[in-house]
């Protein structure tokens, strides 16, 4: 007998192997990718990670299931996340064309895990790169999936698809492919994306539309594009920090033209991650002279003024309070066109961290 469990197991998850013994042993094996301990054994055993990727596509729908809910777990593990791209499945290429197939499959029961699993793995920076040139000529049917609502039959919604096109965005080669006009679509990805950002049966769908744009807007070249009528960008980044204020008619007037007289029951996003991305677009933005004098010109100062009346949280005041001082400013007194080729002294950096820690330890 094998002094390791872990190679005692291999012959019961086999693809052959009895279903009653592959599912009881997948259940015991979950329970070990529960914990990091656990995580660290089962990555030791290549053979035993092989047979969970092989699993994920059994006939029997509860040992699929499970094996996919393993994988999850190692994937949340920065390190099971990288080694996971070092397996190659028997009927795929890579392990990322193998869950990409799973979720393109309408029919798949646990689409959902498959969508997670791609999106832990590319939540690693150095692993996007690693798997782009599978992503890549799949991004068209992946994002007309995402825009379909109803496309799997069996219940999955596919949510996670979100911070997948979120993470895959920190790729230069991603940036652009959303940003050109698409010869299957005739038309910029973007556009498509736009509307998930206050989707609201879903903070994970609105999440990784927005973090998408964030990750546009880190990158300057993109700003006039983001602004342009053409884009719309105002008109649905703005909601998820607009609430019900009453503007009064010089301030409204200024606001896009969908965001005026916004119904009663209108409230703030509740989740404080997308208000923050959206505070960290504004900001962005506010690099170029182009940016600052669009937001100005959209009334983005006033809807900052009334979500500072709002917000709780004192990072989040401060981010807010960053991208008003900036607005507020004449560009003569700005100083400068581009504020993201300005450099900042090294003890200059020190002191405003040291500035924001003290305002955060005040208003604590």
């Amino acid at each position: 007998m094998a002094e390791d469990p872990l190679e005692e197991v291999l012959e019961f998850l086999k693809p052959e192997a009895r279903i009653d013994l592959k599912h009881i042993t997948l259940e015991h094996l979950l329970g070990v990718s529960a914990t990091e301990s656990g995580i660290q054994d089962l990555l030791e055993h290549e053979k035993v990670i092989q047979s969970f990727i092989e699993l994920t596509d059994d006939k029997a729908e509860q040992v699929s299931k499970n094996a996919l809910l393993i994988l999850i777990n190692i994937t949340a593990n920065e390190k099971g996340a990288s080694e996971l791209l070092k397996y190659k499945p028997s009927t795929k290429k890579n392990i990322v064309e193998l869950l990409i197939g799973y979720i393109k499959d309408p029919n798949k029961e646990y689409a959902d895990a498959a969508c997670m699993i791609l999106s832990n793995i590319n939540r690693v920076e150095n692993n996007i790169e690693v798997c782009l040139d599978t992503f890549l000529p799949h991004l068209n049917d992946l994002l007309n999936i995402f825009t379909n609502i109803n496309y799997n039959k069996k219940g999955s919604k596919l949510h996670y698809l979100a911070p997948i096109f979120s993470n895959l965005s920190c790729s230069p080669r991603v940036r652009k492919w959303f940003t050109e006009e698409n010869t299957v679509y005739k038309d910029i990805p973007l556009k498509k994306l736009l509307p998930f950002c206050n989707y609201a049966e879903s903070s994970i769908r609105r999440g990784g539309a927005i973090g998408t744009i964030r990750n546009i807007s880190f990158d300057t070249v993109y700003h006039k594009f983001l602004l342009s009528n053409d884009i719309d960008l105002l008109t649905y980044l703005l909601p998820p920090i607009m609430g019900n204020e009453e503007y009064d008619d010089e301030e409204m007037d200024k606001l896009p033209i969908s965001l005026q007289y916004l119904p009663k029951e209108k409230k703030r996003d509740v989740d404080m991650d997308i208000r923050k991305m959206v505070i960290e677009t504004l900001n962005k933005l506010c690099a170029t002279k182009h940016g600052r004098e669009v937001l100005r010109e959209n009334g983005v100062y006033y809807v900052l003024r009334e979500y500072h009346k709002w917000e709780k949280d004192a990072s989040l005041l401060l981010a807010c309070e960053n991208v008003v001082d900036i607005l507020i400013q004449k560009e003569e007194e700005v100083g400068a066109e581009d504020l993201s080729s300005i450099h900042v002294p090294e003890d200059m950096t020190e002191k405003f961290k040291n500035m924001d820690e003290e305002y955060l330890n005040s208003v604590q």
